[in-house]
């Protein structure tokens, strides 16, 4: 069960469907967001299939198309 702090995503890509994702910091699953653009999923809260809330980065890096996307960090010191 997934805590209620809501992580920061850092990093997200576009999947080989145009999708936009990014990796849930409380389950580590790879979810597909809501959106078009990377500018209109930045600064944006999701909440992920497992109940935990993440908020994308107002600076998220976008990486390479199908790129692997790195592991979340826990709760920021």
């Amino acid at each position: 069960m997934p805590d209620d702090y809501i992580y920061t995503v850092d990093h997200i890509v576009r999947d080989s469907d145009m999708s936009i994702c990014c990796r849930c910091p409380h389950c580590q699953d790879v979810i597909g967001i809501e959106g078009e653009e990377f500018a209109e999923v930045r600064g944006e809260q999701y909440k992920c299939r497992c109940g935990g809330w993440l908020e994308v980065s107002s600076t998220a890096v976008a990486i390479r198309r199908d790129g692997e996307l790195p592991a979340n960090k826990g709760i920021p010191g």
